[in-house]
């Protein structure tokens, strides 16, 4: 066995030296606990300062095994030496004497865990990018609530009317800045995570077809047919036409006569869903040729007219 053994196990840390009946605990620094999580990522700063002072007493040239080599590195930081992370075979054993935790323990270690994943999870660029997908559609739906209210005021020569109608104005005119900030950041996040799908259905819409499915893979795993329902509604006439979805906001589809739109929606899921695998699976740059594929179903459906 090396001059110290340090494991770390629930939320604390353990240290091992030769002779002792039993290792000493010392808490994690992180929040929670969470730097001896298995799988955690340790940052030096998390590294119990009394752990880092027993450790500093052990003379230069006796050896410092740690039980993973993220801890070790994160430890070497701290201590300005070398440590080497120790074998599996020497680790594992030691961890049979480490007193079981009490309930109570454990179980605030668990939520702790819990809690950091949670927050690593949605802090990811995909959660970020669903995240303002929804907060946009919903600010759209305001923006568009406060003109839709503002049509219908009808102009009163009183002057706590006008007053009223002025600042209303200056409002609506903040929240519609607002909302273009918020676009702009969101098309700014989808080009990034999902090139392939913004370059064929735009950014704003790949950005919402990815927050609809819960997430790129998900959306990656649909067929065709279901990305073109996702999100859909009925045309408000009574001829109860096809179902109307995100995809009927895309790029270009306004461009085809209206009663082509539905083979065009057609034709643009099919490519949307070869698109978003190749960003969320084999990440090949295949945006501009579906782009140009695209372009061309357009024409196509132009010339045939209504």
């Amino acid at each position: 066995m090396p001059a110290a053994l340090v494991v770390a196990h629930g939320p604390a840390l353990y240290l091992f030296v030769p002779g002792a009946d039993r290792p000493t605990a010392f808490r994690s620094g992180g929040e929670g606990g969470t730097v001896a999580r298995p799988g955690a990522d340790p940052r030096p700063e998390a590294v119990p300062p009394e752990l880092v002072r027993e450790l500093e007493r052990i003379a230069p040239g006796r050896e410092i095994a740690v039980g993973g080599p993220r801890l070790a590195a994160a430890i070497a930081g701290r201590l300005n030496r070398s440590v080497s992370p120790a074998a599996p075979s020497i680790w594992r054993p030691a961890l049979s004497r480490i007193p079981a935790p009490g309930a109570a323990s454990e179980r605030s270690y668990l939520r702790a865990v819990a809690a950091a994943a949670l927050e690593r999870a949605l802090a990811s660029p995909e959660e970020v990018l669903i995240t303002l997908a929804r907060e946009e559609e919903r600010l759209e739906r305001t923006v568009g609530r406060e003109a839709r209210a503002a049509e219908s005021m009808a102009p009163v020569p009183v002057a706590a009317v006008a007053t009223y109608i002025d600042r209303g104005r200056a409002v609506r005119a903040d929240l519609a800045r607002h909302h273009a900030e918020l676009v702009a950041a969101l098309e700014a996040s989808a080009r990034g995570i999902v090139p392939n799908l913004s370059a064929v259905v735009g950014p704003r819409v790949a950005a919402r077809l990815v927050a609809a499915a819960g997430g790129v893979a998900p959306l990656a795993r649909f067929s065709a047919g279901r990305i073109q329902l996702l999100g859909t509604r009925r045309r408000p006439d009574p001829e109860r036409g096809p179902r109307f979805g995100i995809l009927y906001r895309a790029e270009r589809i306004a461009d085809v006569p209206p009663r082509r739109r539905a083979a065009f929606a057609r034709s643009l899921a099919a490519m949307a869903a070869i698109a978003v695998r190749a960003d969320g699976w084999t990440h090949g740059s295949i945006g501009s040729q579906l782009r140009a594929r695209r372009d061309r179903r357009v024409e196509e459906l132009t010339r045939r007219g209504s």
